[in-house]
């Protein structure tokens, strides 16, 4: 374990061990801050610390936490200590198919709900009032385009994503004129491990690939956009023309579309 050189900032980022989180990982490095990576995964995120503070000649702390468990956030704030954070990448997130009352686990769906919102708000609460204190610093919150319909067949991943649009919008008036800035990400179809993880391989959703955007350019407009200050970021031309069509889109009609995109087709599992 390494420690943070207080002459650079800190960029604590979640879920760092692969995808998304990675890439802002790399993005950070790249531009001299110091990290703590945070992910369940103890080999990919000693992989990760490797690469980054080789590459980039910066600290890259590892702190192994599931925060899908309550406890995990008070593991990370113990390994930060006294030192202040620059910039939070809330990241860590998962998903999961299946109807909820009839194919969904309560108990993973309740996970879920901790590590998308829970942890989340735990985090950013814990860590936000000593940036507004010091009138500097930065939240990237990564969310979804899944949080702007309702979402049958993932229906508590989708409203989780919709809290976190929802609460980073709050956030970002609220911290106006602050000195602090508050983005929310949010990408569509990404080329990363999420699909297999929720069981979306195979889908419309996921075929269509004309839509995807690739998890570097994801975390290179979520990067700039908090650089920039923009309260929202939607990666993908093709993306946001479907988010602005989304907008004039019945709720009831875009649930059913967004049903449709997540089945699977006939004779295929999941």
């Amino acid at each position: 374990m390494t420690t943070a050189s207080s002459a650079r900032p800190l960029a604590l980022v979640t879920g760092a061990s692969g995808g998304i989180g990675l890439e802002l990982a790399r993005l950070a490095a790249a531009d001299r801050y110091d990290l703590i990576l945070v992910a369940r995964s103890a080999d990919k995120l000693a992989a990760a610390a490797d690469e980054l503070s080789s590459t980039h000649g910066i600290s890259a702390e590892q702190v192994v936490a599931d925060l899908a468990q309550p406890s995990a956030v008070n593991t990370v704030m113990t390994a930060l200590g006294q030192r202040e954070i620059d910039v939070l990448v809330n990241n860590a997130g998962v998903g999961g198919q299946g109807r909820f009352a009839v194919e969904r686990e309560l108990a993973a769906d309740l996970a879920m709900i901790q590590l998308n919102i829970t942890s989340l708000v735990e985090l950013t609460g814990r860590v936000l009032p000593g940036m507004v204190a010091r009138r500097r610093g930065g939240v990237l919150n990564v969310a979804s385009t899944a949080g702007f319909m309702p979402g049958p067949l993932q229906a508590v991943y989708y409203a989780s994503k919709a809290f976190v649009r929802s609460f980073s919008e709050a956030l970002t008036e609220e911290c106006r004129g602050s000195g602090v800035r508050v983005t929310a990400l949010c990408p569509g179809p990404v080329d990363t491990g999420f699909a297999a993880a929720a069981g979306l391989e195979g889908t419309p959703l996921m075929k269509a690939s004309p839509a995807k955007v690739s998890a570097a350019a994801v975390a290179a407009a979520g990067w700039n956009g908090l650089a920039a200050g923009k309260a929202e970021v939607v990666p993908g031309l093709l993306v946001r023309i479907g988010m602005q069509g989304l907008r004039v889109t019945p709720r009831r009609l875009a649930a059913r579309i967004a049903e449709r995109g997540q089945t699977h087709e006939r004779g295929q599992t999941h």
